[in-house]
């Protein structure tokens, strides 16, 4: 019989972090956004006590660097507290000693890993154990799973902030490859740094759970952290949960044939609301003049429910298209051309682009069209010029 427990495994909290952009902009609302950091870790916390994990792992950067403050710090020494089991914390690129910490020690039931590689037993779990090493400086350009090894008879959790196989090595923090992790009789890499949830490896694991809360748009997704489960000596699962209070959203929406109740809808079914959301408009259609007014940011916020940052609109206006047809101006005569081609079939279409000397270059890709194909691309042709006769009115 193998170890059997669980445990959490978290990273990058960057607890107290300051959202750049937004704080300028909408300070309440980056306050708001502040808040659920703190609000994501706590529910962490909940998840730890109320799955009755037996330990926790924080692989580096808990704060924010300049960010971190007393109050910070007494936030993650209660929390701690609350939790009740041993926690395991190295330090990351983020995480700087202050004069003070000394005075706001951890709970006893917290170990912070020194500098160079320290093994110690998970207290009430029997044959497993914690290794790890924190960085020395805020640039800490060592190898640190090299330097890691675990015990051949315990079920061994390496918690180390790291970068694993960055393409520019001479920018990696802590610069590493996946070979690093093979090899050292370490059973669960609990990895820290890169804020996007990946898992490198199952032979053996090696994960990264991502910070706990977006920050920005380049930040979208679920965040949260893993509660790993240990039967028998092996990982038997590793199961994502998600925490975060604010998800970030970048949406594309086509307008056509929709109302403003049928745009509100569509988001409204992708995005949950109180999320950050950044919204890009497509196609062709009568909200055209809709979107492009200056209160659209207000409008979509409110009805949604969310923070909408901004709309961006690559839209044309809609145009009926029959009801023009027929008649003597420019648009009446596009359209007719049109219909021209689309009478000439296959033949007409592929005679009108070799007498483009631009277009008649590319001959080739387009002989190798269906016919539905090539009769698609008249129409969108059509429709293209249409609407910015349309939208020059």
């Amino acid at each position: 019989m193998g170890a059997r427990f669980r445990f959490i495994h978290c990273a990058d909290l960057h607890l107290g972090a300051r959202f750049r952009g937004v704080s300028e902009t909408d300070p309440a609302r980056a306050e708001a956004l502040r808040e659920s950091v703190f609000a994501s870790f706590r529910r962490i916390v909940d998840t730890g006590i109320s799955e009755d994990a037996d330990a926790m792992f924080i692989a580096g950067d808990a704060f924010d660097e300049e960010t971190i403050t007393p109050m910070t710090r007494m936030f993650l020494v209660d929390e701690l507290r609350r939790f009740g089991r041993p926690v395991f914390i190295c330090r990351g690129n983020h995480d700087p000693h202050t004069s003070w910490e000394s005075s706001m020690p951890y709970p006893d039931n917290v170990v912070e890993f020194g500098t160079e590689p320290e093994r110690f037993d998970i207290p009430g779990v029997e044959g497993a154990e914690a290794v790890g090493a924190s960085f020395a400086d805020w640039h800490d350009e060592r190898n640190l799973p090299s330097m890691i090894r675990g015990s051949p008879d315990r079920f061994t959790v390496a918690c180390v902030h790291c970068d694993v196989d960055n393409p520019s090595p001479e920018y990696a923090y802590s610069p590493c490859t996946r070979s690093d992790l093979l090899g050292k009789g370490v059973d669960y890499w609990a990895l820290g740094h890169i804020h996007r949830r990946e898992v490198i490896s199952e032979r053996p694991w090696a994960v990264y759970p991502g910070n706990i809360q977006g920050r920005s748009f380049r930040e979208t997704g679920e965040k949260g952290a893993y509660l790993v489960t240990v039967r028998d000596g092996a990982v038997a699962e590793a199961r994502f949960f998600a925490t975060q209070g604010v998800r970030w959203h970048d949406e594309t929406v086509d307008i056509g044939g929709k109302t403003f109740d049928d745009l509100v809808s569509e988001i409204s079914s992708r995005v949950p609301r109180g999320s950050a959301l950044r919204v890009t408009l497509t196609g062709s259609g009568d909200l055209d003049g809709m979107v492009r007014r200056p209160d659209i940011v207000g409008l979509l916020s409110s009805r949604l429910g969310c923070t909408v940052s901004s709309v961006v609109a690559e839209t044309t206006p809609g145009v009926d298209l029959d009801s023009r047809r027929g008649g003597l101006d420019m648009m009446g005569m596009v359209i007719s051309r049109g219909d021209s081609l689309r009478e000439g079939g296959r033949d007409a279409v592929l005679a009108k682009l070799r007498d483009n000397p631009v277009l008649k270059a590319r001959i080739d890709a387009f002989e190798a069209m269906s016919d539905e194909e090539l009769l698609s691309l008249v129409d969108s042709a059509v429709m293209s010029l249409a609407s910015r006769m349309e939208a020059s009115r």
